[in-house]
């Protein structure tokens, strides 16, 4: 391949974990990729290495977020709870009436989601079940599995062809939701599916702001990682976010915890946060690009 300047590049990035937007870093975002050898050495050619074999690799992601927020509080100390006092939540549902024929849509947030009878792996995608009530379970698994950000920001439960959406990402949330009146921006359509998939209305509905809210951080003692481990994107913000051609992605990434505060007049508060990467149940440890 010939030589182009314009493979120089540079500039910040967005990251997302489990989908969801962590906000503005201060400092730059670092990812270190490091590879353990074991060197094999004869007596006959003294310290001389004569072939090397590869015992290990890990990756890291330092990620020092400037957006103090409690919900990033929760995502970034596993166990921990947001509580709220006062406020509701905004929900809304899907309603699988008949089943959608394959590469029918529907749009979730301004995200088009295909039904398939076979997956291709293009992503957002819900697999067609043998009647509408497994439709509508395969469709909540597909959402709340998404990583597209706009989904990710609701979670969302099947019974009986219904699937209830409530606002809030599964990550800091769970099924309980976020309280908050800006829940009622998040926007549901019927696409090409019509009639097929009914919904409860153009936006959720019935968020309230709380009057206060509090998060509660355990001693997270015995804790395995590895169940908080989600899948972290970091994406160039000089490319469109449909645009993952350069995206450095971790499969399964998960943080203990980090914080550091300064209560300075000219010092920020940020969230040194720092995540480790764990192989898949492939082996896959990272990957870069679509």
């Amino acid at each position: 391949m010939a030589s182009n300047t314009k493979n120089v590049k540079l500039g910040v990035c967005q990251v997302f974990f489990d989908g969801v937007d962590l906000g503005f870093t201060q400092g730059g975002v670092e990812v270190t990729v490091t590879t353990e050898t074991h060197k094999v050495n004869i007596d006959q050619f003294g310290n001389t290495t004569i072939n090397e074999y590869i015992m290990g690799r890990e990756v890291m992601a330092k990620v020092p977020m400037a957006e103090t927020t409690l919900e990033n509080l929760v995502t970034i100390m596993p166990g921990a709870t947001l509580s709220a006092i006062g406020g509701t939540v905004a929900t809304g549902s899907l309603t699988v009436a008949t089943q959608p024929a394959s590469g029918d849509t529907i749009v979730v947030n301004g995200a088009t989601v295909t039904f398939r009878t076979a997956l291709t792996g293009e992503g957002n995608e819900a697999l067609i079940g043998s009647n509408a009530a497994g439709t509508a379970t395969n469709l909540a698994a597909a959402l709340n599995a998404s990583t597209d950000p706009k989904i990710a920001q609701a979670s969302y439960a099947a019974a009986a062809g219904v699937v209830t959406v409530t606002f809030g990402s599964q990550l800091a949330y769970g099924n309980g939701g976020k309280k908050g009146a800006d829940g009622n921006a998040f926007t549901l359509a019927t696409g090409t599916a019509g009639a097929k998939v009914t919904v409860s209305g153009a936006t959720l509905a019935g968020g309230t702001d709380p009057t206060g809210q509090s998060v509660s951080v355990p001693t997270g003692v015995g804790n395995n990682l590895l169940d908080y481990a989600k899948e972290l994107r970091i994406h160039p913000v000089g490319k469109p976010l449909t645009d993952k051609s350069e995206d450095f992605v971790i499969p399964l990434a998960a943080t203990a915890g980090a914080m550091n505060f300064a209560y300075k007049l000219d010092t920020e508060r940020v969230y040194n946060t720092e995540f480790t990467g764990y192989p898949d149940a492939n082996g896959k440890l990272f990957s870069v690009g679509a």
